[in-house]
């Protein structure tokens, strides 16, 4: 881990895996409209330019700094996603410019607002972490049978290399392994214990066989989690 050969280095609180959540993150809004904009209240929102999206993050204290998990939230807007601000009603307005790089929206630029229905999507609500592994909550309740198959989650770890050159492959690549699940009674949440946490990797989760309990599967299944620093619970 980087910051353990620099001592004045303080590690970034989440890394946005290149290629897979996006290339080029941007504007930040936190969502303080108390549940007008849906369940992520107190989240960040993060614009990404090239893949004309907007990603979601949250964030928790350990050893003292923030890390945490980020997760994919919209896409599809008509321009590479620049500024991004969440009005007190809820709207979140976003706008965009292709206009000196690439974007996935093809319009030279965009304003748009994104506003939430009413109706609550199935989605990982958090990712945080626990002596042994990791604590997911949800929006809604899981089916309990689907929640607690472990073949129904998969988890890869890797880093990146700190360097002044742009950007940097996936490297020190590793496998940690699914020991147990265990199913909260409210069925909100369940806890992964894990064998092989890497300090200074991100934390790359799967769980594509979960299912909520009106049979509905996760909008997204994926979240990804920068660990740079354990402690004691």
């Amino acid at each position: 881990m980087e910051a353990s050969k620099h001592p004045d280095l303080v590690p970034t609180a989440v890394l946005f895996p290149y290629g897979k959540m996006g290339q080029s993150a941007s504007g930040i809004a936190c969502d303080t409209t108390g549940g007008k904009f849906g369940p992520f209240e107190n989240q960040l929102f993060i614009g990404e330019q090239t893949h004309s999206t907007v990603m979601r993050v949250d964030l928790e204290i350990v050893g003292g700094q923030y890390q945490g998990a980020c997760f994919p939230f919209r896409a599809g807007f008509q321009s590479g996603v620049v500024g991004v601000e969440l009005a007190p009603r809820g709207g979140l307005f976003v706008g965009g410019t292709s206009r000196g790089w690439g974007s996935r929206g093809t319009r030279n630029f965009a304003i748009e607002r994104l506003d939430w229905t009413g109706e609550m999507p199935f989605e990982i609500k958090t990712m945080r972490l626990r002596p042994k592994g990791f604590l997911l909550t949800f929006t809604k309740p899981v089916d309990a049978k689907a929640a607690s198959d472990l073949t129904n989650y998969t988890i890869d770890t890797y880093t990146y290399i700190y360097r002044e050159q742009y950007g940097s492959p996936e490297v020190d690549q590793t496998k940690p392994t699914l020991l147990s699940v265990k199913v909260a009674e409210d069925r909100m949440s369940v806890e992964l214990t894990i064998d092989g946490l890497q300090i200074g990797h991100v934390h790359e989760l799967h769980a594509k066989g979960v299912r909520a309990q009106s049979g509905e599967p996760l909008l997204h299944n994926e979240a990804y989690y920068t660990l740079n620093h354990l402690q004691a619970f």
